[in-house]
């Protein structure tokens, strides 16, 4: 049974402390990149006594690939391979029906796509589970693999049909049932030695299925179910759609499947390389794979420690990290909200106020307008003098009037133009402050005051033509 992050109870610890036998996943563990002789060597620490960490068993921190079924299918579905499958399968359907051109583009779209769906199970095989990028190495670098692939191919057929010629119909029927089930296990061989030889050599092909045991039959039985879904669309869902589509329909299907099933094994191999021998490394996994490690940088390191301080209840300590690592420079959200938090917690009320101004404009910029308005009123309950930048209080004001608190809208606008009387924005503060009182708070000649006082001051505003056409509009009873 697998090892658990202390911290995250639901996730497999991938590192483990020698000195105070806590448990880490990827997300908690301290990592430094230290460059020795040219190359960039990656160091795992304990966050919490700063000893150098002990990678726990792989076996405990890989998910079976049985249990990630439904990951496999949304892997086409990104970026890349999209764009990929659909131009392949529309020159298919375009072109492949003209005669020599034809046959032409369909080796192209099969060439293509094999080189491809290589690119796609080595990247898993390494545990990068990031599909390859569209560009001249993925696609036509190392092309000899698709013909060495070809030649897995025809050297069956060509065995097929010897035996077949010198012990009969059924001898080759057995072999080649024998063969069509060992072709996983050859393309496995072919990604790891890059030798057609050795793929095809039944002393290999054969241990390494057998290393992998009753899971390679499991796989093998997916391949075979993803192999015959093009033509079960084919027979029964192109039947509901026009026929002019139905050949585009079944390429893209078929291209579609194609690399989910190269990239299933590419998955098996990371798997069981331990007991294949395929050698993967696994921290150049973990910086390049979204599922494996998705890059951290600095902010979500510190959140991290910060929650773990949190989780065992010192609360001081993770303000003072965070205070000690950022510098009073938090660009990230997430790290931001928890060090408002904890300040509020503590009662360092003068820090909160300090910080509520880097918070509001984190939060502006996200647009999180429910939150925005709710911090700032706290912040203002707690010194009201609080004035936040000014962008961010305009945007503020207009958060309140979107959520039906005219007053409130009104009271920001206010604050503004008191804080910011030189400031750019502040005609336009005074104009949508009469706008509030106008429309919302049903008092025209306060606003018709506001907007002749903003004519007089403010006479070369380039709001100007706008304040003077809504004050013509305003009824005075």
């Amino acid at each position: 049974m697998g090892t658990f992050c202390n911290y995250h109870p639901t996730r497999p610890a991938q590192w483990i402390c020698p000195s105070c036998e806590v448990n880490y996943c990827k997300d908690c563990i301290e990592k430094r990149v230290v460059e020795q002789y040219g190359k960039k060597n990656v160091f795992h620490f304990c966050p919490k006594c700063n000893i150098e960490a002990e990678r726990a068993l792989f076996e405990d921190t890989v998910v079976p690939f049985w249990n990630r079924l439904p990951k496999f299918f949304v892997y086409p579905f990104h970026l890349q391979p999209l764009v990929l499958v659909f131009v392949l399968g529309i020159a298919s359907a375009l072109l492949s029906r003209l005669p020599i051109l034809g046959f032409l583009v369909k080796v192209a779209v099969w060439g293509i796509l094999l080189k491809y769906s290589f690119a796609a199970l080595k990247n898993t095989a390494n545990g990068n589970f990031t599909p390859p990028k569209i560009d001249s190495k993925t696609i036509s670098e190392d092309f000899g693999i698709v013909f060495k692939q070809l030649g897995i191919f025809v050297i069956t057929f060509i065995a097929f049909y010897k035996i077949v010629q010198t012990a009969g119909v059924i001898m080759g029927l057995a072999f080649l049932c024998f063969a069509v089930l060992s072709i996983p296990a050859m393309i496995i061989v072919l990604v790891g030695t890059d030798s057609l030889i050795r793929a095809i050599n039944p002393i290999i092909f054969v241990q390494i299925a057998w290393r992998i045991g009753w899971s390679y039959l499991l796989m093998y039985l997916f391949l075979m179910l993803l192999g015959g879904a093009p033509a079960v669309i084919g027979q029964y869902v192109t039947g509901y759609l026009p026929a002019g589509i139905h050949h585009f329909i079944f390429k893209l299907a078929e291209n579609i499947y194609t690399i989910i099933s190269y990239h299933l094994m590419g998955y098996v191999i990371y798997q069981y390389h331990e007991e294949i021998g395929y050698e993967v490394d696994l921290d150049e996994a973990e910086s390049t794979s979204q599922d494996i490690s998705s890059g951290q940088d600095a902010a979500e390191r510190i959140l991290n420690r910060v929650d773990m301080l949190i989780r065992e209840g010192s609360i001081d300590d993770a303000i003072v990290l965070i205070k000690s690592e950022t510098k009073g420079s938090i660009l990230n959200l997430d790290l931001a909200e928890r060090y408002y938090n904890l300040l509020k917690i503590r009662g360092q009320t003068p820090d909160m106020l300090r910080h509520g101004k880097v918070y509001l404009d984190l939060l502006a910029k996200k647009n999180q307008k429910g939150k925005l308005c709710e911090v700032f009123s706290e912040c203002v309950s707690k010194d009201a003098q609080f004035t936040p930048n000014p962008s961010t209080l305009m945007r503020i004001a207009s958060c309140f009037n979107e959520a039906g608190n005219p007053k409130k809208a009104l009271d920001t606008y206010n604050r503004f133009v008191k804080a910011n009387p030189k400031s750019p924005l502040t005609p336009k503060a005074y104009f949508l402050a009469s706008n509030i009182l106008n429309e919302k708070l049903k008092n025209p000649r306060k606003a018709a005051s506001i907007l002749n006082g903003l004519i007089k001051k403010y006479p070369d505003s380039e709001i100007m033509p706008h304040v003077k056409k809504y004050l013509s509009k305003i009824k005075l009873s």
